[in-house]
């Protein structure tokens, strides 16, 4: 109650406001006009007091509106505030098929917040005050007689006119503005795949897109430009010419006596006076549709942001890539090399006779990330080409790490990797920890990572990760969007996926090499056996390391690398 009576109060004092300028110059225009004909002093003491008191009162009650008006609207921010959060409380944490991060919303909530604010302040409070001005001085106007009828409702048709102008300006100026927000989500979602993009040799792709985005932006730019000066303008001729028409008729209306000199000047200087009230309108109508924006965009919240969730943007790039490099897996024959920490070796039922290549060899690889602590420290292994080998170790002793030192990702700082299958990145295969899923549809993800996988390699990778089904049962089929970093699925669901785009990877591109880390991470055992049953016998003549942490993947392997 007591927001709203300030609200009303600061409306009050806003139009008394204006109504004072328009006054206060009506009387300077009056005290002028009449000086010019060389009256007595006496008569121009009541205007030239009625000016002082105009200019005194008009800047009491513009300090008095602006007081009021800023406490009336962070008053009512923070109630907007309070009741948004309290309704984020019931949301958070958020489900994953929200669509939408907790970061993000927090920050549509606080610009809601915020544009609220200015709402009344900015948008509604000058659009009513200068409405109701337009027809105050309309009314004037025509009861002063002397003027045509067009003349005379004048004020309330520029209000109309500036009033449309600036809407339809602004409607422009918001599409337009979606580009901003197209090339602000593109740049994050390829930042946040930085690695990915870097594993899958696909920084030329990623800097190919932005450049893309960035011309369109450029272009959009220039347009918004544009649209703002042709809207500016446009505003500046309604109410020049209308302005223009004024003068003509009061000129003919002194000419044939229907109207003295001065009743002309304070006429002419007070519709000026108005009109210039009415230029404030484009930004005013500016924060009424953003404030109609942002509320549209809050109330799309709820339950389960499907709104937002349903226009995820299109374009995953290939960068699920490193989290989707991969196929292959076979029953390990002949030789099992079994590695206790730091690699010292033990042979178990060895082969001398066995010829094949060695695939990847670590031959006393260290590693830090900060130069000083060693996450991987004198690591040596060799693994043959067709081989299968679990990787193993506690959290934090390098799996991951040593994954992303055969991807290229990194560099060891001592020690050497080698083998014919790290000659060539391109030909690996691999999923590794915090991949990042780009923001696209299904389909989206496997045309980007793999250009050259057909539709019918697409479902074999899908069936092989166990995927297929749940895939037919989604709205749209191959078309449904994953959300970011695949928040629509769960993370069992987000795994497979990542996996089936590491097998048709491996299908299309041959990839002699297939990196798993953790793919039965979400899935209980019996779906982890069956896909992982099914990637070893479809890619049995591939070279495949897996961490895991789970002993009966452990256990499907016969050779172990123990970090």
């Amino acid at each position: 109650m007591l927001v709203r009576c300030m609200q009303l109060a600061a409306f009050g004092l806003s139009f008394l406001s204006s109504l004072s300028s328009i006054a206060l110059l009506g009387l300077s225009a009056y005290l002028i006009a009449a000086a010019s004909l060389q009256p007595e002093l006496y008569t121009l003491a009541l205007p030239i007091t009625g000016v002082r008191a105009f200019g005194i009162l008009r800047a009491l009650l513009r300090y008095g509106e602006r007081y009021i008006g800023h406490a009336a609207a962070f008053a009512l921010s923070a109630r907007v505030s309070r009741g948004l959060f309290l309704y984020l409380s019931g949301l958070l944490p958020l489900r994953r098929s929200s669509g939408e991060n907790q970061g993000s919303l927090l920050h549509r909530l606080n610009r809601a917040a915020e544009e609220w604010r200015s709402f009344y302040l900015r948008g509604v409070t000058p659009l009513l005050v200068s409405l109701l001005l337009a027809m105050l001085a309309a009314a004037v106007l025509h009861g002063l007689g002397g003027l045509s009828p067009l003349c005379s409702w004048l004020p309330l048709w520029c209000w109309l006119a500036v009033a449309g102008i600036a809407w339809l300006g602004e409607r422009k100026q918001l599409a337009l503005t979606a580009e901003y927000s197209a090339y602000r989500h593109r740049l994050l979602d390829l930042q946040a795949g930085r690695e990915e993009l870097l594993a899958t040799g696909s920084r030329a792709w990623a800097e190919a897109q932005l450049d893309m985005a960035a011309h369109s932006l450029w272009q959009a730019g220039r347009r918004q430009g544009l649209c703002r000066s042709l809207t500016g303008l446009a505003i500046r001729l309604m109410l020049v010419l209308p302005f223009c028409l004024l003068l003509a008729e009061l000129w003919e209306s002194c000419s044939l006596g229907r109207m003295s000199f001065v009743e002309a000047a304070v006429l002419a200087v007070s519709v000026q006076a108005l009109l210039g009230e009415l230029a404030g309108l484009e930004e005013a109508v500016r924060h009424v549709l953003s404030a109609g924006r942002q509320a549209t965009g809050a109330g799309a919240l709820p339950a389960g942001g499907r709104e937002l969730a349903d226009a995820a943007l299109s374009a995953s790039e290939q960068a699920t890539g490193a989290g989707a490099l991969w196929a292959g897996c076979q029953e390990p024959r002949g030789n099992c090399l079994q590695y206790t920490k730091n690699s010292s070796q033990i042979w178990e039922d060895s082969s001398i006779m066995d010829v094949r290549k060695v695939g990847v060899e670590a031959e006393n690889v260290c590693f830090s990330y900060d130069g000083q602590n060693r996450v991987l420290s004198h690591v040596s292994f060799a693994v043959l080409e067709g081989e299968k080998a679990a990787v193993l170790g506690d959290s934090g002793c390098g799996k991951t790490t040593l994954f992303y030192l055969l991807l290229g990702v990194w560099q060891p700082d001592s020690g050497a990797l080698q083998g014919s299958l790290l000659q060539d990145a391109g030909a690996i295969s691999a999923i590794t920890q915090d991949v990042y899923v780009f923001d696209a549809t299904i389909a989206g993800l496997f045309r980007r990572l793999c250009p050259e996988c057909s539709e019918a390699e697409m479902w074999q990778a899908l069936e092989l990760s166990r995927l297929a089904d749940f895939v037919r049962g989604l709205p749209g089929g191959t078309e449904y969007h994953v959300g970011q970093d695949g928040c629509r699925l769960s993370g069992g669901q987000r795994q497979r996926l990542l996996t089936a785009l590491a097998a048709a990877r491996a299908i299309s591109r041959g990839s002699r090499l297939i990196l798993l880390d953790e793919p039965t991470c979400g899935l209980d055992r019996h779906t982890g056996e069956q896909m992982l049953a099914g990637l070893l016998e479809f890619f049995a003549d591939r070279t495949m390391l897996v961490i895991t942490h789970d002993e009966y993947v452990a256990e499907m392997f016969k050779k172990k690398i123990l970090l």
